[in-house]
């Protein structure tokens, strides 16, 4: 604990806390749509920053929809879902709390939302269900909501194809995947996934415009956050946890496949194979302010061309801190160049002894890469750097030097962690009372 406090006193001297100012290059930040101010009354749901009106709802359990029921419940939540997307006027399927089963996927239709009374109060369960529990395919959200529920489904939880204008506002998404496939204008916020199976927690594919902020990802099997060819996403404020060191070859937060002008910011990565991975072609990534801490292999491994990776915090990686390096053929099914990459300002500390070949803070191994600012910690003996001489590498002002001692601290970790906290609105239990004070329909 000492170790890590002076740590985080080092980081705080070093002038290294997240930087305000937003570059030019940056890509474009989404941004969610608000509705304006709106009193909070036993009349309306408040979920963030929307309102929704209870006028506007049908009560699924007058559809039949049974609590505690060993019975499948997939027909009759079909039927409350199909009354609401045909009925003009209504927009909510309320669900009480209480465990429903389902052996059946769950259809969600356009502009339906669908709202529990919090995470472990409304639980929507899959049972021998081979299939993801909730789907939907080419529907156009209208900026509907997913929120207050549990969902529970062993492999795979939640898939969506085509789909866009929907928001996930805390959900609890247990035991599988979540699986975005061509989607677009999603966001999730203020989520926890838990104990999720399979490659990542959030593991999608060819999406524009999705947006992971405030979510807690906890004890993922392999990785947390999956970006396969995503673009013009906003990944920030998550906490990334997992109780063990995991030994996989994914991340904490993965950018596979042609992703491309995203922004990865202000995210706590713990115990993963890595830190953040980005691979396969991914180029023009802002990954900045991010705090890895514990990881395997590399705590950042960049594979791809013209990446910039800024004011981050790297802690006890298993081999390199930051590594750059092409994919070749022999080593990846997926090769690439990687060149033209800034590192920009990172810092690299361990809180243990780090001896041997691999343990090298900064090692780039690829041409025309810009390597300046960054601070190494000297004081438990990984090796500083190895960069590639003679092909275009821009080094300088980089600094080798043991810690600074400081008695202040709390502060990056703690920060993020803090603000996760503020938006998943736990309560003393533990468990996410989502939608504020208003009871339940």
């Amino acid at each position: 604990m000492r170790d890590r406090i002076l740590f985080f006193g080092m980081v705080l001297t070093l002038g290294l806390l997240p930087v305000a100012d937003a570059r030019s290059d940056d890509p474009t930040v989404p941004k969610i749509e608000t509705l304006g101010p709106s009193e909070r009354t036993s009349s309306t749901w408040v979920v963030g920053d929307h309102v929704l009106e209870k006028s506007r709802s049908i009560n699924a359990t007058n559809f039949g929809l049974s609590a505690g029921s060993d019975s499948d419940q997939s027909v009759a939540l079909g039927k409350a879902i199909s009354h609401v997307a045909n009925s003009p006027g209504i927009d909510t399927v309320y669900i009480p709390s209480g465990t429903y089963r389902f052996s059946r996927p769950i259809q969600l239709r356009s502009g339906v939302n669908l709202i529990g009374d919090g995470v472990g109060k409304t639980i929507l369960e899959g049972r021998r269900l081979r299939s993801y529990l909730l789907n939907a395919r080419r529907i156009d959200g209208s900026k509907a909501f997913v929120t207050g529920l549990t969902l529970r489904n062993r492999y795979r939880t939640v898939a969506m194809y085509e789909a866009s204008n929907l928001h996930f506002h805390h959900v609890e998404f247990a035991g599988g995947i979540v699986r975005f496939e061509g989607c677009s204008d999603i966001s999730l916020e203020g989520n926890l996934f838990r104990d999720n199976l399979g490659k990542s927690g959030y593991a999608s594919d060819n999406c524009d415009r999705i947006r992971i902020v405030h979510n807690r990802f906890d004890s993922i099997e392999n990785g947390s956050i999956n970006l396969s060819r995503h673009r013009d996403c906003y990944v920030a404020w998550n906490e990334i946890t997992a109780k063990i060191l995991l030994d996989s070859g994914y991340a904490g937060i993965r950018l596979p496949n042609d992703a491309m002008n995203n922004l990865v910011e202000h995210n706590f990565i713990e115990n993963h194979g890595r830190g953040i991975f980005v691979l396969s072609s991914s180029e023009n990534n802002v990954i900045r302010n991010n705090v890895v801490l514990g990881s395997t292999k590399q705590g950042v491994l960049i594979q791809s061309s013209a990446n910039r990776l800024e004011s981050n915090v790297i802690v006890d990686a298993g081999e390199q801190s930051i590594y750059v390096v092409d994919a070749v053929a022999s080593s990846s099914p997926t090769p690439s160049i990687a060149d033209h990459n800034h590192l920009l300002r990172n810092v690299v500390y361990d809180t243990r002894s780090q001896r041997g070949d691999r343990f090298i803070a900064l090692k780039v191994s690829t041409e025309g890469n810009t390597v300046v600012g960054n601070v190494v910690s000297s004081q438990h003996g990984r090796e500083f750097k190895a960069i590639r001489p003679d092909v275009g590498n821009v080094e300088r002002d980089n600094e080798y030097r043991r810690d600074v001692d400081q008695d202040q601290v709390r502060s990056l970790v703690q920060s993020i962690k803090e603000r996760v906290a503020e938006h998943l609105e736990l309560d003393e239990s533990g468990q996410s009372s989502v939608l504020g004070s208003p009871s339940g329909r």
